[in-house]
């Protein structure tokens, strides 16, 4: 221990005689280090990191994939369940230690305290009683729900998050006991979850207030999702203590399933006997909870910590090309020290004590660029967010991280200059082992040639990218996004009833009409590009009732299309002669014709919702393909129906609970989410004036979200934009380390050849033929990067060929342009040190040594 110490404090006296040296190889393992560590930070929040529970591997989610909200349908492989559903698994399932369901979705609510001026919009989720139990979750302030509470009739108890505690009421103490109104309604707050507990999602600003789900109901009177069995809008959590009853509970449930599916079947449904028996579903680890933020960022944050990895080796080939160049200016010091007696370990440790010394401080300085670079990052993809999930401070798994990085990197970049250093003859020490003239090293030589071929990976991987992100921004999105605002708005959530709806939209209009910069405004369930898409199936009159064929949906109103600024490619949009009296009408997209109608003339067409109501709609008109899920996936079928019609299923052939179901379905989806408008002048000005002409209209209307259109779209490309910028810097920092080595291993060839040098030239080298020959070594070395560099660019474009749009992975003029950039890097790295051994003096270099 005590020689270790010595090495150390001689290692640290080096360094400190050596700024320039010790300066530039904590820049490089700061850079390498801290963007490694930064993604990895992001990795371990939004992948590895378990939730603050009690032993979260006991948790596990019905259903592997993460779907929002409601789904009617058979699902194939099983996700959302109905609370009837919920039940039946829960009392039936052998081997759970506790099943809890929680709504996928949420509510948005306006939230009024006694005294309170004005209301603060919150997110609502519902859950069973036995959530918090079978979370293994502890109250900070109070108690939490229990299943008492999850009783019809029981009092209206909620329990907030320790986070919305604090953002939105203040940190009062009071708030625990008191009574809040949530659209109307008074809710007891009963107590505050722990502080770090921010629920069962790994989302962007969850939702962070829980009722339990006997009041979903009073929240929601238009649809009572509670009470339709065939509706399907919970996920379920479930607790096994003993590992070994995964399996045998998983196969459990996918019998119950199977029994409640035959049980509930529509007897007018085609789905023959083999659907039903494919129908299944699985138990998938829960520790980091239902992680929608995985689900987004899984690949991208890996193919990032990749990228971060290729950084790092750079990092450590130009840092041992820096040892190995520092190793050999020691050779006669440590000539003499063996000559000495002293034994190659000594020296081979020596130097090992060193690296690893000038590791873990750039490791340090590693942590400070890595908690600067997440903190940015945070900034962008959570622009706007209440409550962030995700953490910029290093964790203990980050630190440990951090440590193991940097002990590594030391090792990586300082064992082959200190085996090589240490390889000495003692004899050199008395024939002067500075006076030899020779080559740069086969090591050095091919540490240069890994950065090149690796650079050239990295500058492909980014061109990639970043063409395949123009494309997606610069895509047709057929629809108008300039001069327009969108609201987000939850008219239920205002205490506003189904049968209101006709006269709140007649006042929407006057309201809206008066404003002299504000045109075309519009309503719809939902708008192109607005974070959610319904679907439906859908019967054709006279075609196959057995064919399924799903498109999605939205009502709108008369102006819709004038308010998007979706092209009318035949017939008409809606009009105020279609009203609730007259013929149900309907209007379809490109697609929905191309798909389903194949050649036929649309307008006129009849379908419906149902394969016993197939006239019920009538095809009026066509319009343009509008995005409005995923831009990067293709477009769905999708037809629009006028606010002013509702379908009428009681003189569906079906049982009156079924008829029921659809009935309240139909009347949901009449409630309008999103209100968009043109406007003339100041995007401020109109944003105000439509917060006034909805507070006209009803000031408990929530508005959760306004912004222009431009904005909103924007959004959507937030993280393949941070990726392409967070890929092309790693790109750029790969290509200047790289030409940083290639240049630091040119001039170093340069100072030990310039005796060599001198004596070309006094025997009739002229100076161009000595830049030749420079450049001629650093030339071999790029070229052989590049024979390297393009299979591996070759082999990353076919890796993400899944993340890319309208763009080939094997696009060879990106891999010409990323050779280009290199080669002209490379040309100017090597030019000053080739200019340096052209100007040397032939009798002054012979007199060197």
């Amino acid at each position: 221990m005590e020689t270790i110490l010595q090495d150390l404090r001689h290692g640290l006296r080096r360094l400190r005689r050596a700024p320039g040296f010790t300066l530039t190889a904590l820049a490089t393992l700061a850079l390498g280090i801290g963007a490694t560590t930064a993604i990895f930070t992001l990795t371990y929040q939004v992948i590895l990191r378990s939730m603050p529970v009690e032993h979260p591997e006991q948790l596990y989610k019905v259903g592997k994939e993460i779907e929002c909200c409601v789904d009617g349908s058979q699902q194939g492989h099983w996700r959302l369940f109905s609370y009837d559903l919920y039940r039946t698994l829960r009392d039936e399932t052998p081997g759970l230690n506790g099943l809890a369901a929680v709504q996928a979705g949420s509510v948005t609510v306006s939230s009024r305290r006694k005294g309170d001026s004005t209301g603060q919009v919150l997110e609502v989720r519902f859950v069973s009683g036995n959530y918090y139990t079978v979370m293994g979750v502890k109250p900070f302030a109070g108690r939490l729900l229990t299943p008492e509470d999850d009783r019809e009739g029981a009092a209206p108890v909620g329990v907030i998050s320790h986070a919305i505690w604090q953002s939105k009421f203040s940190s009062d103490p009071t708030l625990v006991g008191s009574s809040v109104m949530l659209s109307g309604h008074p809710v007891t707050i009963v107590g505050i979850t722990a502080e770090n507990f921010l629920g069962e999602r790994n989302d962007g600003d969850p939702a962070g207030v829980w009722l339990a789900l006997s009041l979903e109901p009073e929240f929601n009177p238009t649809r009572q999702l509670l009470r339709q069995p065939n509706d399907h809008w919970l996920d379920l959590i479930a607790r096994i203590t003993n590992p070994k009853n995964v399996a045998p509970a998983e196969n459990a449930i996918r019998v119950e399933l199977l029994h409640w599916i035959r049980a509930h079947r529509d007897p007018a449904s085609n789905d023959p006997e083999t659907e039903i028996a494919k129908q299944t579903t699985e138990l998938a680890p829960a520790a980091s909870g239902i992680n929608n933020l995985r689900d987004e960022y899984e690949k991208s944050l890996t193919m990032l910590q990749l990228i971060a990895a290729f950084v790092l080796v750079i990092a450590c080939a130009n840092l041992a090309n820096l040892m190995l160049v520092r190793g050999v200016a020691r050779r006669q010091e440590l000539s003499v020290r063996s000559a000495l007696g002293a034994s190659r370990s000594r020296l081979v440790r020596e130097m090992l004590v060193e690296s690893i010394t000038l590791a873990v401080f750039g490791g340090a300085l590693g942590l400070f660029v890595a908690y600067a670079g997440v903190k940015a990052i945070l900034a962008i993809v959570m622009k706007g967010v209440t409550v962030d999930p995700l953490n910029a401070s290093p964790s203990l798994p980050v630190l440990l991280f951090t440590l193991g990085v940097s002990a590594l990197t030391g090792i990586i970049f300082g064992i082959a200059p200190a085996l090589m250093a240490s390889r000495l003859n003692p004899a050199e020490a008395l024939h002067g082992a500075n006076r030899t003239t020779g080559n740069i090293s086969g090591l050095q030589r091919a540490l240069v040639i890994v950065q090149a071929a690796l650079s050239v990976a990295l500058l492909s991987t980014s061109g990639l990218l970043i063409l395949s992100l123009q494309r997606l921004q610069h895509q047709d999105l057929r629809f108008e996004t300039h001069g327009r605002l969108i609201a987000f708005v939850d008219l239920q959530a205002a205490g506003i009833r189904y049968d209101q709806l006709d006269n709140l939209y007649r006042q929407f209009d006057q309201s809206f009409a008066d404003a002299h910069n504000l045109h075309d405004a519009a309503w719809a369930t939902y708008s192109p590009m607005s974070y959610n898409n319904w679907n439906t199936a859908i019967a054709l009159d006279g075609g196959d009732p057995g064919a399924r064929m799903l498109a999605s949906f939205s009502f709108v109103s008369q102006r819709f299309f004038n308010a998007v600024g979706t092209r009318v490619l035949q017939g008409r949009t809606f009009t105020d002669e279609d009203t609730s009296a007259s013929r149900h009408v309907a209007v379809v997209n490109r697609t929905f014709v191309d798909k389903f109608l194949k050649g036929k003339n649309p307008i006129g067409s009849l379908f419906g919702p149902d394969p016993r109501m197939t006239t019920e709609y009538e095809i009026v008109g066509i319009v343009d393909d509008s995005k409005y899920g995923d831009p990067s996936q293709p477009t769905r079928p999708m037809f629009f129906m006028p606010l002013s019609q509702t379908a009428d299923y009681q003189s569906l052939n079906a049982p009156q609970g079924i008829r029921d179901q659809h009935t309240k379905n139909e009347h949901f989806a009449h409630f309008a989410s999103r209100i968009v408008v043109r406007y003339d002048g100041d995007a401020a000005a109109a944003t105000a004036a439509v917060r006034r002409a909805i507070q006209q209209v009803n000031p408990d209307i929530a508005i959760s979200y306004l912004v222009t259109y431009d904005e909103q779209v924007s959004n959507y490309f937030t993280g393949q934009t941070l990726v392409v910028r967070l890929t092309a810097i790693f790109g750029a920092v790969a290509l200047i380390l790289a030409s940083i080595g290639l240049y630091g291993v040119t001039a170093y060839g340069v100072a030990r050849r310039i005796p060599e040098i001198g004596l070309r030239m006094a025997l009739g080298a002229d100076r161009a033929s000595v830049v030749r020959l420079i450049l001629h070594g650093a030339a071999t070395q790029i070229a052989i990067g590049l024979l390297l560099g393009i299979p591996a660019a070759l082999l990353a474009g076919r890796l993400l060929q899944s993340q890319l749009y309208q763009v080939n992975g094997y696009d060879i003029r990106t891999i010409l342009a990323a050779c280009g950039v290199l080669i002209c890097s490379a040309l100017v790295a090597s030019a000053v040190p080739a200019r340096r051994a052209s100007s040397v003096e032939p009798m002054q270099a012979l007199r060197t040594e």
